[in-house]
């Protein structure tokens, strides 16, 4: 009987590490990637030819980051500002005025 009850403790210790793995959403290493790649996207599509040569995000809360966006154009270097909402594995970004 020890040995059932080791392998249902050893279950419930597995089910709860995956659990706070999933429940967490996406990492900000990959919301950084995924961010920088939208917003490269979206420039692209709108014909602009900047570069992006840095994005660093840093978090306010659960569901918001705050960040400076390096970017390149005509040889000139420009910070932004972009604030990333994110609602689990879904974001939106905003570049601030």
């Amino acid at each position: 009987m020890k040995k059932k009850g080791e392998f249902a403790l050893a279950g419930v210790l597995l089910f709860l590490s995956a659990l706070a793995f999933t429940g967490c959403g996406m990492s900000k290493k990959d919301l950084t990637e995924q961010v920088k790649a939208s917003i490269e996207e979206q420039w692209e599509d709108q014909g602009l030819d900047i570069e992006i040569e840095d994005l660093t995000l840093i978090k306010k809360s659960d569901e918001e980051y705050r960040g400076i966006l390096e970017v390149k154009s005509d040889d000139e270097s420009i910070s932004l500002t972009v604030l990333v909402t994110v609602d689990g594995d879904s974001f939106m970004w905003e570049i601030e005025d």
